[in-house]
């Protein structure tokens, strides 16, 4: 996660800290490993990183800006991933939360910490923001979700809902391109 510094620096005080404390969950999560699976887990496809030979054969620099395939350009993804990490949705994240479907994870995590089962997610999406956080109100409300907290700011915006026993914090971050960066942390 070596481009934090540059998230960080772009996000307001308030943001800053949810986002921090969010990344510090995930680099937890990695040092935890869960013997537990949820059955049916939401999955969202895997992408290709690299470039793409153009019809010359010659290999094309990405750029920043969301791609006509809908592919995420791969500058988006994390350097390397954290021990224990893989760029997918963790088997037990819960089934009745919603997976942005226009969205490609970079990294997932999972475990269960002082007995409490955990997931985490960054998921990358070209779709801005505000079409992202539509989807998962929308989602979160038709899925039984209470949405409990909900701030927004320069650097984002964060929703805090609960379902039963299971709390979820979603952040949402717009990535330079125009795209959002997602990031859930699920317990319970």
């Amino acid at each position: 996660m070596s481009h934090s510094g540059t998230v960080l620096s772009s996000l307001d005080r308030p943001m800053k800290a949810i986002v921090t404390a969010a990344l510090i969950a995930l680099l937890a999560l990695a040092g935890c490993e869960s013997g537990t699976q949820e059955p049916e887990a939401p999955t969202a496809e895997p992408v290709e990183l690299g470039a793409a030979p153009t019809a010359g054969g010659e290999v094309e620099d990405s750029a920043a800006a969301p791609r006509g395939d809908g592919s995420i350009a791969p500058e988006r993804f994390p350097a390397e991933l954290p021990d224990r990490a893989e760029a997918a949705i963790p088997g037990n994240f819960p089934s009745s939360l919603p997976v942005y479907p226009n969205s490609t994870p970079a990294l997932g995590m999972s475990g269960d910490v002082d007995g409490s089962d955990r997931s985490a997610v960054q998921l990358l999406s070209n779709d801005p923001p505000a079409t992202v956080s539509a989807f998962y109100r929308a989602e979160l409300e038709a899925n039984g979700w209470e949405i409990t907290e909900s701030m927004s700011g320069a650097g984002g915006e964060s929703i805090t809902a609960i379902n039963g026993p299971t709390k979820t914090v979603i952040f949402f971050r717009p990535a330079e391109d125009g795209g959002t960066d997602i990031y859930q942390l699920n317990e319970g």
